[in-house]
């Protein structure tokens, strides 16, 4: 679904990582890395309103196509398959970027989007007017769920642990 500078996309998940991949190496260099985390149960009370939950989101400056690919090898796996986090992968240069969200749904941002189409014809993908996504199947009786991903004891917040000694840092706080 093609919106303003976006492209909003439901990519099955066999066809995300492959996508993310040819993706960032269409990019000019340097990249950036960006994590959106939940806050946990502690720092939501911190904040003071019930109501509202937040994300942390942490970013990761200046990199290059073999480091995000070191990213993907390592961490790859839990960011795909965890249903709570959400991450993105950009460029200076260009400002164009791959936004997977949650239940992966997918955003491709550009000051011309359009020229993804092929891109995205090419893994099977096809413009509509009316996306269905995982979001118009919730209802009372069947509500969303988001789980976090633990492989070997280690989920996406061990991963922005691991990123932090490579720069990534706390940009901001954000609603959700």
């Amino acid at each position: 679904m093609y919106e303003g500078k976006s492209i909003y996309a439901n990519i099955s998940f066999e066809k995300l990582k492959p996508m993310l991949t040819e993706f960032y190496h269409s990019l000019p260099e340097p990249l950036f890395f960006v994590l959106q985390l939940p806050l946990s149960i502690h720092e939501e009370r911190k904040m003071g309103d019930s109501n509202t939950f937040h994300q942390e989101v942490c970013y990761l400056d200046g990199q290059t196509k073999s480091q995000i690919d070191d990213i993907m090898e390592k961490y790859g796996q839990i960011l795909l398959e965890d249903g709570m986090s959400q991450f993105a992968v950009a460029s200076h240069v260009n400002n164009e970027e791959m936004f997977i969200q949650k239940y992966k749904l997918t955003a491709f941002y550009s000051s011309f989007p359009r020229r993804f189409i092929p891109f995205l014809q090419r893994y099977g993908l096809t413009e509509t007017d009316n996306l269905i996504t995982v979001w118009n199947t919730f209802s009372q009786e069947t509500p969303g769920e988001c789980r976090r991903v633990s492989i070997n004891g280690f989920d996406v917040y061990d991963v922005a642990e691991q990123l932090k000694k490579q720069g990534l840092y706390r940009a901001k706080i954000i609603e959700c």
